[in-house]
């Protein structure tokens, strides 16, 4: 019983490291896993590694493949804008509730959070990676912020397909440069209780992340767009 609890521990700390170095690049779409590479990379034995797969396969991060071998998933055009669509689903539902009782305090957060990512887009060494942990958490909070388990569980299973899909950009502080107004605008509708605004910052942000995902489709990476599958 207890090596069954400490193999689970090992699996949830090679999950958690796993997903992470997915999210923020350091493998990418199409690369194929080594189990045994890993286990030695983490120092565990074979079970822990494959236990932590096993749930990015279920979270679709990585996709094992029938006689040739586990890879991290390479998502197709059309799973991206799927993706990004669902993501903009759940958000504007999210806004309608948050928008009804969040507190100043907590909008006071989203304030924080921008001008974090502020300070990070005036480096001259941008980091993607801080950055994007801080985007994911301004969203994230809109979410928490409609008060619904169930819905929030949705949303955490959609955010890390959308890293997925955003590894690989090129021009990656342009493009979040661009869209960061989007962040500021979301702000002030929130502080206005102004729903409209809301739900409209909402779409251009998500419009504007489609069109960089078409702009910048590396066929080599991803393979050719087929919109029709």
């Amino acid at each position: 019983m207890s090596h069954t609890i400490e193999t689970s521990a090992l699996a949830t700390q090679v999950y958690r490291v796993l997903r992470e170095e997915i999210i923020s690049g350091i493998f990418a779409p199409g690369d194929k896993l080594d189990i045994n590479k890993l286990a030695e990379k983490f120092g565990v034995s074979r079970s822990p590694v494959k236990e932590a797969v096993n749930q990015l396969v279920h979270e679709g991060l990585i996709e094992i493949l029938p006689r040739k071998g586990t890879y991290i998933t390479q998502l197709r055009f059309k799973d991206c804008i799927e993706t990004l669509d669902a993501r903009f689903m759940v958000e504007t539902w999210s806004a309608a509730q948050a928008i009804k009782h969040v507190s100043d305090k907590e909008i006071d957060n989203w304030k924080q959070i921008i001008e974090k990512m502020d300070s990070l887009l005036k480096v001259q060494s941008f980091s993607y990676e801080s950055y994007s942990k801080l985007d994911m958490e301004f969203h994230q909070l809109l979410v928490q912020w409609a008060r619904n388990q169930r819905v929030q569980n949705i949303y955490n299973s959609i955010n890390p397909l959308i890293s997925l899909a955003r590894v690989g950009y090129n021009e990656v502080f342009k493009n979040s440069l661009k869209r960061h107004k989007d962040h500021q605008n979301m702000l002030e509708a929130l502080k206005n209780r102004d729903l409209s605004s809301l739900i409209d910052a909402l779409k251009q942000h998500n419009d504007s992340l489609k069109e960089d995902i078409k702009f910048h489709w590396d066929e080599q990476l991803y393979g050719p767009i087929d919109e029709s599958i």
